[in-house]
């Protein structure tokens, strides 16, 4: 299933009350909710929808501040605190689903980041997805960037929709830091020593995009430089166990930069831990 089966989905009234768009960009998959959002709330004749003209469609739009456009049946969730979306702003956010559609036929709610959504916060979705609208249709659009961050009990009942593969690395950028990467730790695996750990986090911390503690890109460019590294180390299987350890490590530790640590201190927290025992 892909975008275009959903908006085809949407135009014959067949959409599943939950859909998770996983995949691609922050920007895609909110212009894909947008697409969706549209075509579910257009006024036009099923097959032309979403037809952009509508008063509907031209006032669906990503929540902004000041904005003049905004539509009263489209209603979008963003993360209220850095960490997570909290239970007390789900639970505020989901009452709209008691009240009937102000002008459009149906309504559309935006979890802009599910992933993000508390224990409390998820199980409170839920509740609303296991209680089947009774009079207009609701639609809950689940945004993520992998849809295995979301609880197995969101995933069992929505209808999970790829957009596509995240954004692609720069390679020259991934061949520098595994460069300088690979220097620090050759010189660690000759001559063991705290301070080449130290080295080998610095070099790991040249990634771009820390500064945007939500951005995956900079987790991703330092997993694919220990990547490239761990394949062409010659040494021990236990170096390059730990660094194939290491590399999955980065990819899931995004979540500790949301919580306002500095991505120095994560870096040598990780590198540390997988490396330091190896000799």
């Amino acid at each position: 299933m892909n975008l275009d089966g959903v908006l085809d989905m949407a135009r014959a009234g067949r959409l599943y009350p939950s859909v998770i768009l996983y995949g691609s960009s922050l920007e895609a998959r909110r212009d894909a909710a947008l697409a969706a959002g549209r075509t579910l709330l257009c006024d036009a004749e099923p097959a032309a929808r979403p037809c952009g003209e509508c008063r509907h469609c031209r006032r669906v739009a990503w929540p902004q501040p000041q904005a003049e456009r905004f539509h009263p049946d489209f209603h979008v969730l963003e993360r209220d605190l850095r960490a997570t979306t909290s239970v007390e702003a789900t639970k505020g956010f989901l009452r709209g689903i008691a009240a009937a559609p102000f002008e459009a036929r149906g309504q559309v709610f935006v979890l802009a980041e599910a992933e993000t959504l508390s224990e409390g916060a998820a199980d409170a979705l839920l509740k609303s997805l296991e209680e089947p609208p009774e009079r207009s249709p609701r639609h809950f659009l689940l945004l993520a960037g992998s849809r295995l961050d979301l609880p197995p009990t969101l995933r069992s009942r929505s209808l999970a929709v790829y957009l596509g593969a995240p954004e692609a690395l720069d390679e020259d950028v991934v061949s520098a830091i595994a460069a300088d990467l690979g220097r620090a730790l050759d010189a660690f695996f000759a001559a063991p020593s705290p301070v080449y750990l130290l080295t080998a986090a610095a070099a790991l911390a040249q990634a771009p995009g820390w500064d945007d503690m939500r951005s995956r890109m900079p987790w991703a460019v330092a997993a694919a430089a220990t990547l490239r590294y761990a394949r062409r180390l010659p040494g021990p299987p236990a170096a390059r166990r730990a660094l194939l350890a290491l590399a999955e490590d980065l990819l899931d530790s995004w979540q500790w930069r949301l919580r306002l640590i500095p991505a120095p201190r994560i870096l040598e927290g990780l590198v540390a831990r997988r490396l330091a025992a190896v000799l």
